[in-house]
């Protein structure tokens, strides 16, 4: 009878680890409201310690992927800045957002550059124009319009 216990432990305990095992790891998806929510927060507390440039970069928009959240950075100064924000940032959200498996990352998009900016000439400024907005070269076959005064 001695024996009959010990085999019924036995039994159970690989049940209880193999139930458990779920509800160990939080593998529950990120929603971006969330870790809007949480850098919010982590803005708040930047704003108090006087880091305006953690700030600046924080402002960028982001997506969230699986366990990873994504920064779009415009390139130049922040991307120079982000990889020193990036330690301290991670263990924040993860600490906040109770997920141990959270990476921070960045990317650089060049779309994020507002490409309006670095038109000088009236011919650059009529050529993103017309990609813009294609009825402006029927516009501009019509009626004979030429971008040199």
């Amino acid at each position: 009878m001695k024996d009959r216990p010990a085999q019924q432990v036995k039994q159970e305990a690989p049940k209880e680890t193999i139930e458990s095992r779920p509800n160990e790891s939080p593998q529950r998806i990120l929603s971006e409201e969330e870790v809007k929510t949480a850098l919010e927060e982590v803005k708040d507390d930047f704003k108090v310690g006087h880091k305006n440039m953690e700030m600046a970069l924080l402002q960028q928009p982001f997506e969230v992927k699986n366990h990873q959240v994504v920064f779009y950075l415009q390139g130049g100064l922040q991307e120079d800045l982000f990889p020193k924000l990036k330690p301290e940032l991670t263990g924040i959200l993860r600490r906040k957002l109770h997920q141990p498996d959270l990476e921070v990352i960045f990317e650089v998009k060049a779309e994020a550059m507002d490409p309006a900016k670095s038109l000088y000439t009236s011919s650059e400024k009529l050529s993103y124009l017309l990609k813009k907005s294609p009825a402006l070269k029927e516009l501009k076959n019509r009626f004979g319009l030429q971008t040199d005064f």
